[in-house]
C-alpha cells in the first residue's frame, strides 16, 4: 500500500466529528475532555471583570432554538453544564481547519484525504447556524448540538460520502509519526437506519496509548436543517447508551427544524 505523509503535528490532529473543535479540561484530564480542533471550551465557571453593556435583544432563529430543545434533551439526559458558542467564536467555525494530520503517514495513503476531509461541521455552510456544548461530571464524555440551514447541499453531500468512505475502504487505517504507530478504526453505530442521515464512531489509539480518543458524530437533515451531535472521550462511545443519547437529543434539536 502506498504511504501518504502530510505535514504539521500529530496532536492537533482534527477529527470535526462533526464534534469537531479542541475542549480541554472539562473532565479532569485533557485526554477525558477533549474535543477534536474546533470544539470551543466549556467553561464552567462565571465570568469575571466588568459587566458588558446590554445586547440589543433579537429574536432567535430556528437554528438557535434547535439548538436548545436540543440541550433541553441533553439536560434530561444527566448533562448539566453547557456553553453556548457565539460571537467571533462561531464564526470562527465556519472555516474548516487545514492541515490537520501533521507530520503523519497514513496507511493505506489513499485515506489521508478522507481522514481530513471529516473536518466538517453544518456550520462551515455559512448560513445560519448556532452549536452548543455540553457536559456533566458524572459522564465521562463531552458532547455537542450544532444546527445550521441547509445552503450548500453538494458539501453535505460530499460529507456523507467521505463517512461512508470512512466505513468502508478507511474503515482500518494506520497513522505513523516517528517511531509511534496509532491504529484509526471506524464503524457504523448501533442505530435504526431512520434515525439518521449519517453516523459514524471512529477510535484513534488503543486503549491506554496517549493519543486515545473516540468520536460519535450523528447527522440528520429535516426540511432546509441539519443537525449534528457529535461526543467525544478516551473510551467508552462504543456502548449503545451513546448513540441513543445522541440520537435522542439530535431529535429533540430537530423537532423545531420542521
Amino acid at each position: 500500500m502506498a504511504a501518504r505523509t502530510k505535514t504539521g503535528a500529530l496532536r492537533t490532529l482534527a477529527l470535526t466529528l462533526s464534534l469537531g473543535l479542541a475542549l480541554v479540561g472539562c473532565s479532569g484530564s485533557p485526554e477525558a475532555g477533549e474535543l477534536p480542533e474546533g470544539h470551543a471550551p466549556i467553561s464552567t465557571e462565571e465570568a469575571t471583570g466588568s459587566p458588558a453593556a446590554p445586547a440589543e435583544t433579537t429574536e432567535p432563529g430556528i437554528a438557535e432554538l434547535s439548538v436548545a430543545s436540543g440541550i433541553s434533551m441533553a439536560a434530561r439526559l444527566g448533562f448539566d453544564k453547557a456553553r453556548v458558542v457565539s460571537g467571533a467564536e462561531l464564526k470562527e467555525l465556519a472555516t474548516a481547519p487545514q492541515n490537520t494530520l501533521g507530520p503523519v503517514t497514513v496507511l493505506p495513503g489513499q485515506c489521508a484525504d478522507t481522514i481530513e476531509s471529516l473536518n466538517w461541521s453544518p456550520l462551515q455552510m455559512g448560513s445560519e447556524g448556532a452549536r452548543t456544548d455540553f457536559l456533566t461530571d458524572s459522564i465521562p464524555a463531552t458532547g455537542s448540538v450544532e444546527v445550521a440551514r441547509i445552503t450548500d447541499k453538494p458539501a453535505l453531500e460530499a460529507h456523507y460520502a467521505t463517512v461512508l468512505e470512512m466505513l468502508t475502504e478507511c474503515k482500518a487505517v494506520t497513522l505513523h509519526q516517528d517511531t509511534e504507530t496509532i491504529p484509526f478504526v471506524s464503524k457504523k453505530p448501533s442505530l435504526k437506519k431512520s434515525e439518521t442521515d449519517s453516523s459514524i464512531l471512529w477510535t484513534r489509539g488503543r486503549e491506554g496509548q496517549g493519543m486515545r480518543q473516540q468520536a460519535l458524530v450523528l447527522i440528520q437533515t429535516k426540511g432546509d436543517y441539519v443537525g449534528m451531535v457529535s461526543f467525544i472521550a478516551t473510551d467508552g462511545l462504543e456502548k449503545p447508551e451513546f448513540a441513543q443519547m445522541a440520537a435522542q437529543i439530535l431529535k429533540a434539536a430537530l423537532t423545531q427544524a420542521g
